[in-house]
């Protein structure tokens, strides 16, 4: 896709503060508002944003402790890491999954309340999945990421 510098504003300022009014966002990028909000329908359309959401701290929600969790599957079939990847994300815990490359297959992040939850989640959720071959865990001190992601051009 092709963003000019108006799309490349609207996009930027959506990342920063997706609850902002139209009429503020047509204002910081100096359009009306009119066409800042069929600019908006249209990246919309066009799937660049897949939704508007708030972000929340963790630690306010008892779950200060996060934890990546690297997951090796034997046998390999799209059908196992669909089992696995649904079983996974149904626990309260898990945050996040990535299907990966290496000698892992799956990425699970977990954010839970303290260590004694995390083991129980590990030992008793996802090494208990007969198809888990091995396991790895880390703890997760800090994470840092970009809010506002800009297209790459040409």
């Amino acid at each position: 896709m092709e963003f000019d510098d108006v799309d490349q504003a609207l996009i930027a300022e959506l990342q920063a503060d997706a609850r902002q009014t139209n009429r503020a966002l047509a204002a910081k990028v100096d359009l009306a508002p009119s066409t800042s909000l069929s600019r908006v329908r249209e990246l919309d359309r066009k799937g660049v944003f897949t939704g508007y959401h708030g972000h929340v701290d963790l630690q306010a929600l008892g779950r200060g402790l996060e934890a990546l969790v690297f997951v090796r599957l034997q046998p390999k079939s799209n059908e196992i890491i669909e089992a696995f990847t649904e079983r996974m994300w149904a626990l309260p815990e898990t945050i996040g999954i990535d299907l990966i490359t290496g000698a892992e297959d799956l990425i699970v992040h977990l954010a839970v309340p303290d260590a004694e939850t995390l083991q129980q989640v590990i030992l008793n959720q996802i090494s208990s999945f007969p198809e888990v071959f091995d396991e790895r865990s880390s703890l997760l001190f800090r994470r840092r990421r970009k809010t506002v992601i800009e297209p790459i051009t040409s």
